[in-house]
Order: structure tokens, then C-alpha cells, then sequence
């Protein structure tokens, strides 16, 4: 189901020369630092009333409903990677664009989408890019740090825009992103709250904002898409309730949960709160489908 096409912001948040970085300081240490930047930016976009909307390899996706909120944003993502000594040398390349969007319960689509994608790509590392859409939205304190970066053609558009460079280090941004989130406030509540999931080769990373978190076979209604034939189109989703995050099923097969702490438990249209470490086996037990297992960690 979609909604009729409301204005948002777009922001991807990009980890750029990721693969430079698994080469200087190896793969573990790599992998932990691009962790680590992807959780600051999930949290700090939760923090300014934003919406995450998916991860992508090294990319954040999000949006938000004011295009203030989206700058204030991307400006403490890049402050905050400028503060850290272990991520002073990551660079973050930003984009934001805003205007009409169709709206699905997991994703957004619509040209909006394409322009923030395509403007990301022009932006350097440490920078922030903005269409002229955005810049209209914004408020004069932000307006003024807002500096004519070049004119481009955005795909499908047969004149050229003007976009913009976000100048988040002037004297103004600074002082104002650190009234807006004090950075172990963020750090504390990404700690208390952070749910982990790994199936194959992707790793997730999932806040209680980001609930609920739908799992099957179905592209469409599922966040984590499962091609294994014993998994149901909707086979099951994580919810947040009372500061737990509890797993319930709906599907024709059942649902595995083998916790690190008991004997695995089977469960059929019913639910579970997740504890600790464990794995999720979908439509049959664990030692029969390792490569759908779904290894998650509180």
C-alpha cells in the first residue's frame, strides 16, 4: 500500500573509500569502524525525528519530513566523524533532495529518491550536497551557509539545476549542532537498544524506530527477503513492546529460535522475546537451512 505522495527529505549518508580502508587496516578493523559509522548515522538521524529507511553495503538511507531536520542531520554526521579520532579519516559523503515521494511500509520511490542518490555520487568525501528544492525549504540561519556548488542536469530533467555545498563547518553550524544531540546520549541509547542481525554476507543494524522489521519471502512487504521455498511470503516480523524486541510468526511452516541461553523453541502464529544471542531458522530447524540462518545478537 502506498500513500499519496508526500513531500520529504532524502538524505543518503555514503561511507566513501571503504575499500581503501579494508586494504590499510584490514578487514576486521575495517568491517568494525564502517559498523560503528553506520550505527552514529542511524542514531542521529532517530535523534532529529528522522526515519531510516534502509541500509545499503556502506550507505544510509533516510528520510524526514522538514528539510531542516535532514541538514541538522547531516551536519552532526559529519561533525562527529571529524571529532572521533577513529573515524577522522572516513570520509562521509552526503546528499539530500526533497519533494514528492511514494511511500511504502519498508521503502520510498520517486524521482526525489533518484536526485539525492544522484547528487550523493557528486559529493566529495566530508561533504554535503543539497538541491536547490532543499535550499528553498530552509531556514535563513541555514540558508546563509549554503554555498552555489555547480549546475547539473538531474536524470530525466532536460534543463540543469543548480545544487548547493552545505558548508557544516562554518562557526554558526557548529555552535548549533552542538545544542541539538550531545554524542553520548546518542552513543548510550545505539548501546541499550541496538538489535543485530546477519544472514549471509549482510549485516544489520535495527532500532526500536525502525520497528517493525518485516522477514519472508515477498520483496515487497519484507525488509530481510528470504528465498528459501520452506519460508512463507510474510513469514514473520520483529516488534519493539516494553523495551523488548519480540519475534512473531504467521506463517504456514513455523519459525525456529535457537537461543545461545535455552533448548530451541518452535513456534507457530506465536511470539517470542529475543534474548541475547541466537539464531532464527525459518520454516524448518536449524541444522537443515544454514545458508538462510539468521544469527541476532541484543
Amino acid at each position: 500500500m502506498t500513500d499519496s505522495s508526500p513531500r520529504q527529505a532524502i538524505m543518503f549518508a555514503d561511507v566513501s573509500g571503504s575499500s581503501a580502508l579494508y586494504k590499510h587496516v584490514g578487514n576486521s578493523q575495517a568491517k568494525a569502524i564502517i559498523e560503528e559509522a553506520l550505527q552514529f548515522m542511524t542514531a542521529l538521524t532517530i535523534v532529529q525525528d528522522g526515519l531510516v529507511v534502509k541500509t545499503i553495503g556502506d550507505e544510509v538511507m533516510a528520510r524526514f519530513a522538514d528539510c531542516n531536520q535532514a541538514c541538522e542531520t547531516a551536519v552532526a554526521i559529519q561533525q562527529r566523524c571529524a571529532k572521533e579520532p577513529q573515524l577522522k579519516d572516513l570520509g562521509i559523503r552526503i546528499g539530500i533532495a526533497f519533494g514528492e515521494v511514494l511511500l511504502t511500509a519498508q521503502d520510498v520511490f520517486g524521482d526525489t529518491v533518484n536526485d539525492a542518490a544522484f547528487v550523493t555520487r557528486i559529493a566529495r568525501a566530508n561533504q554535503i550536497v543539497l538541491i536547490q528544492s532543499v535550499v528553498d525549504e530552509l531556514a535563513p540561519q541555514l540558508q546563509q551557509d549554503c554555498q552555489m556548488f555547480d549546475r547539473v542536469q538531474l536524470k530525466g530533467d532536460q534543463e540543469k539545476t543548480l545544487i548547493y555545498r552545505l558548508q557544516w563547518e562554518s562557526k554558526s553550524l557548529r555552535h548549533r549542532a552542538t545544542q541539538v544531540v550531545h554524542l553520548h546520549e546518542v552513543t548510550q541509547y545505539v548501546e541499550t537498544f541496538q538489535l543485530q542481525l546477519r544472514q549471509g554476507e549482510r549485516d544489520i543494524l535495527l532500532l526500536p524506530e525502525q520497528m517493525p522489521y518485516h522477514i519472508g519471502r515477498d520483496p515487497h512487504k519484507s525488509q530481510l527477503v528470504v528465498e528459501n521455498d520452506l519460508a512463507s511470503r510474510e513469514h514473520c516480523h520483529i516488534d519493539f513492546r516494553r523495551g523488548k524486541y519480540v519475534l512473531v510468526d504467521h506463517s504456514t511452516n513455523g519459525t525456529y529460535v535457537c537461543s545461545d541461553q535455552q533448548e530451541p523453541i518452535y513456534l507457530r502464529r506465536e511470539e517470542l522475546p529475543l534474548q541475547g544471542s541466537g539464531v532464527i531458522s525459518l520454516g524448518q530447524p536449524r541444522n537443515h537451512n544454514h545458508h538462510w540462518l539468521i544469527h541476532y545478537h541484543l
